[in-house]
């Protein structure tokens, strides 16, 4: 009886034995296969090209193609300086610069042959017409103002043949004139025999006019 317990044992250990080989065969095929399925899997991801989207080889050629353009710039004006802002105002009693009118040589000429007219004889013809209504004497002992008959008288008193037109200047303050003449007589307050006649242009009313209009007037006379 404990032979036959002993074989059945034996018998039962090799079937168990022989289970567990199937097992083992079975766990190793099962194995080689899952190895087999992550290699190709593999194999598939790394090796396989992506799947390409329709026109995107050409947007990328006509990108790299296009060049890119430069952008322009405009100058841009700088804003322009304001006319009244480079203005300067005119001092006060002063004329506007574009209402001086120069003198011309036809004048300064006019004028000296109307003086040489004036001075060449004693009774000084035509001397009346050149004063001004109000006349500034200035003399090497003072000045005083006249009227223009007292000027004229004060002229002829002191006048003798001979008198000439020295020179003529033109003013460089005001549009105005200076002439000279010489050969009067040495009478007092006159030393040195020259006197200086100032004309400038007067409108009808006697205010200074220097527009071009008016007429010229004796309005100040210097005695040397």
């Amino acid at each position: 009886m404990r032979r036959v317990a002993t074989g059945e044992s034996v018998n039962h250990t090799i079937r168990v034995a022989q289970r567990g080989t199937r097992n083992a065969k079975r766990g190793t095929v099962v194995a080689a296969v899952i190895a087999g399925s992550l290699a190709m899997a593999c194999s598939s991801l790394l090796g396989a090209e992506p799947t390409p989207v329709p026109g995107a080889a050409a947007t990328l050629t006509r990108s790299i193609n296009t060049p890119i353009p430069t952008p322009v710039r405009t100058a841009v004006a700088s804003p322009a300086a304001s006319p009244s802002a480079g203005r300067v105002a005119a001092s006060p009693g002063a004329a506007p610069a574009a209402t001086l009118q120069a003198l011309s040589d036809s004048d300064v000429a006019d004028l000296q042959q109307r003086m040489e007219q004036s001075v060449a004889a004693p009774g000084l013809p035509g001397i009346d017409g050149l004063l001004l209504d109000h006349v500034s004497l200035s003399t090497p002992g003072g000045g005083s103002v006249m009227s223009g008959d007292e000027a004229a008288h004060w002229l002829r008193d002191h006048s003798a043949s001979g008198i000439k037109v020295k020179q003529v200047d033109r003013g460089t303050q005001a549009v105005s004139l200076q002439v000279q003449t010489d050969g009067w007589p040495s009478k007092d307050p006159i030393q040195q025999g020259l006197v200086t006649f100032s004309l400038r242009r007067y409108d009808a009313n006697g205010r200074q006019d220097e527009t071009g209009g008016g007429q010229w007037k004796i309005d100040v006379i210097e005695v040397e």
